[in-house]
């Protein structure tokens, strides 16, 4: 099983909508069997999938020891597409029994996560340095990098590469791409955004991006996929395209 830690240590960068439509596109048109955790107290993910935040079949039963990966995996809409839901109550959980007397908590997820059988596994994390993200990282063989053409996001790519130095002396994680969301072609700082991606992460940029989108909004509010209710919508397209590319990357 490939397994993917989606981040960006800054909000706002699509994380969790490439982690949706990459896997259900995986699964859709591509016939991969793909498991998506949510592993962020706000439960987006989950939501984007309809499902509702207050589910008590999350991770949390699994890395307190309660109950197995298998047991709260859902299956979705999409045919080959699963999930692990999330909920609130995954905050701080860092600092409940019997995690916080487990000086290794943080390798219960890659722990749980092991005996499962899927193509693909995507990890969908908060924008933060904490001890979600920390045991993600430790849980994955590669990470992808979700970033927008903003300033702050690039900036902060100097950040999650220091993180990935710090990880990759205990564990090993390779960088598996950088994927630009929210673009619009005629940018003019695109070229410097590009250059500041490349000069940190060389060589790892897609070249497909994400165009800013309505759809992927109005596809919340049905719980599904943006290749169901909007199949022509230019984030469609979009995504099947980097989808693609993601997969040459293997």
């Amino acid at each position: 099983m490939q397994t993917v830690v989606l981040c960006g240590f800054k909000g706002g960068t699509a994380r969790t909508s490439t982690a949706l439509h990459l896997g259900s596109a995986l699964a859709q048109f591509h016939g991969k069997k793909v498991l998506l955790v949510d592993f962020d107290p706000q439960a987006n993910l989950s939501t984007g999938l309809g499902f509702g935040t207050d589910s008590l079949d999350t991770m949390v039963p699994v890395l307190q020891g309660e109950k197995s990966a298998q047991d709260v995996i859902r299956e979705t809409s999409v045919s080959g597409l699963s999930i692990i839901p999330a909920n609130t109550y995954l905050d701080q959980i860092e600092a409940m029994a019997p995690l916080v007397t487990d000086p290794y908590a943080h390798e219960r997820l890659r722990k749980a996560l092991r005996p499962l059988e899927y193509d693909f596994c995507f990890i969908d994390i908060p924008p933060s340095l904490g001890w979600l993200c920390q045991s993600a990282f430790f849980a994955a063989k590669y990470s992808m990098i979700c970033c927008v053409p903003e300033p702050y996001s690039v900036l902060a790519l100097h950040r999650l590469a220091k993180y990935h130095a710090a990880v990759n002396e205990h564990h090993t994680l390779a960088v598996l791409g950088i994927l630009f969301s929210m673009w619009d072609e005629r940018g003019a700082t695109n070229k410097a955004f590009m250059e500041g991606v490349e000069n940190v992460f060389p060589g790892k940029m897609f070249q497909q991006k994400i165009r800013r989108d309505i759809s992927v909004s109005r596809s919340v509010l049905h719980g599904k996929p943006v290749f169901d209710p909007f199949p022509k919508s230019r984030v469609a397209q979009d995504y099947q395209a980097f989808t693609q590319e993601f997969l040459q990357r293997f």
